[in-house]
């Protein structure tokens, strides 16, 4: 057995106690355009009539990319809640940079939101600010899930198993992809590096799609990606999963075994999704958003398709999403010190 140091997620038991996950069987969509147009209309306004226009969500990565899956996904039924059109832009690049800064500029009127990752905490632990600078910029409005991460390679890569894969890289030099440094991908893949006592070279993307599309090329060898994004590749046979990294098995993929299931022990790294608005978002508007986005994932058909790529959905109030926030900068600030990463 291997163990680990730097436990990478805090033990399932601790996350259940404050969130509500519901995960089911069906497929993700890709909405023509980015665009989800309400089927009906939301039973009231909100603050001031808000929102009387469409309403724009930035998403921190490409199309195709996980936080532009789930945001696809969710999008329609969302659109039915507020009784509005919902535009998906995507502003990939600087592991979510160019994203997080264009809704944290954008007015804070409720009609530009931000849909990213933890990629937004791994960013505020490796600033001197931290979770202070974060509250500063951008208001906690609504969580919405999590999901495993999946260590994948390219299918000629001679490793089958996480056995096989640590001797690998034991024995000679191999790259890994990674959405850029201080991204998940990148944190996810130094924290099982660490913990399996092996070496890979990092090999940082614009974003993390892009990532998976050389490591199925065989431009370079592997890498821990999220699973809604690497989730077809797996299906249509062009990358090979050797391993989950969330604490059980996803019904996604029934067959693939977890990283504990193996013999890695002390690792567990999940992918949570949320919204965020500018930092001086009303009160008033982000309570009104946060309930329009719960009441559209208490819909077993969303649920069943954001399960099928692999998203556990979940709800929450503003202040629990605030408050997990907060305890992950302060986590991964000390873990991410701990392995090294360092901004570039």
């Amino acid at each position: 057995m291997i163990a680990g140091r730097v436990p990478a997620h805090p033990p399932p038991a601790d996350r259940a106690t404050v969130r509500r996950i519901a995960g089911a069987v069906a497929a993700a969509a890709t909405l023509l355009a980015g665009i989800a147009a309400p089927a009906v209309h939301a039973q009231g306004r909100g603050p001031g009539g808000y929102p009387a226009k469409p309403v724009r969500l930035v998403t921190a990565g490409v199309p195709g990319g996980t936080t532009d899956i789930v945001a696809r996904v969710v999008s329609p039924r969302w659109a039915e809640e507020l009784g509005q059109t919902v535009l998906i832009d995507n502003r990939a690049g600087a592991a979510g940079l160019i994203a997080r800064d264009v809704v944290a500029r954008a007015a804070p009127d409720g009609y530009t939101l931000l849909m990213t990752n933890q990629a937004i905490v791994f960013a505020a632990a490796l600033h001197p600010a931290g979770a202070e600078g974060l509250a500063r910029d951008f208001a906690a409005v609504a969580w919405l899930g999590v999901s495993p991460n999946m260590l994948v390679a390219n299918t000629a890569l001679p490793a089958r198993t996480v056995g096989e894969l640590v001797s690998l890289l034991r024995s000679r030099e191999v790259g890994y992809a990674s959405g850029g440094v201080g991204s998940s991908t990148h944190v996810a893949m130094e924290l099982f590096l660490r913990t399996t006592g092996a070496r890979a070279l990092h090999v940082p993307y614009k974003s993390a799609g892009a990532g998976i599309t050389d490591v199925v090329a065989g431009h370079v060898h592997f890498m821990i990606s999220t699973l809604p994004a690497a989730l077809p590749y797996v299906r249509n046979g062009k990358l090979r999963a050797i391993a989950l990294t969330g604490a059980q098995r996803s019904p996604a993929l029934r067959d693939l075994p977890t990283l504990a299931e193996v013999g890695v022990r002390g690792y567990l790294f999940d992918t949570w999704y949320g919204i965020f608005g500018p930092a001086s978002l009303p009160v008033a508007n982000v309570n009104w958003i946060n309930g329009t986005v719960n009441r559209s994932l208490a819909d077993g058909t969303l649920r069943e398709r954001l399960g099928e790529s692999g998203v556990d959905a979940g709800t929450g109030t503003p202040e629990f999403f605030r408050r997990m926030v907060r305890e992950d900068v302060s986590r991964w600030t000390r873990a991410m010190k701990d392995i090294g990463i360092r901004p570039e």
